[in-house]
C-alpha cells in the first residue's frame, strides 16, 4: 500500500514538473524601448554605409576595368602600327 501511495505521489510530482511554465509578463521600460530603437537605427545606418561602400567599390572597379581596356587597345594599335612599318621597305633617301 505504501508503495502505491509513494508511486502515485511521485507521478503527481513529476507531472507537475512537465507542465510548461507560463511566461511571465515582461514590461519594457521606456529606456529599454529607446535602447532597442537606437540599436535598430544604428544597424540600419551601418547597412546603408556598407551598401554605399560596396557601390563605390563597384564603380571604382568599373572605371579601372575601362582604363585597362583602353590601355590594352592603345597597345595593340601601336603594335599593329610598328608591325606594318617593319614590313614596308626602307625608303631610299639620296
Amino acid at each position: 500500500m505504501r508503495r502505491i501511495a509513494a508511486l502515485a505521489l511521485l507521478m503527481a510530482l513529476s507531472a507537475g514538473w512537465r507542465m510548461p511554465i507560463e511566461a511571465q509578463e515582461t514590461v519594457m521600460s521606456k529606456s529599454d524601448r529607446q535602447a532597442d530603437k537606437s540599436a535598430r537605427d544604428q544597424q540600419k545606418a551601418l547597412y546603408k554605409y556598407q551598401k554605399k561602400q560596396q557601390k563605390a567599390q563597384e564603380k571604382a572597379q568599373r572605371i579601372s576595368d575601362k582604363q585597362q581596356r583602353k590601355a590594352a587597345k592603345k597597345y595593340e594599335k601601336e603594335q599593329r602600327r610598328l608591325l606594318k612599318n617593319a614590313q614596308l621597305p626602307a625608303k631610299h633617301t639620296l
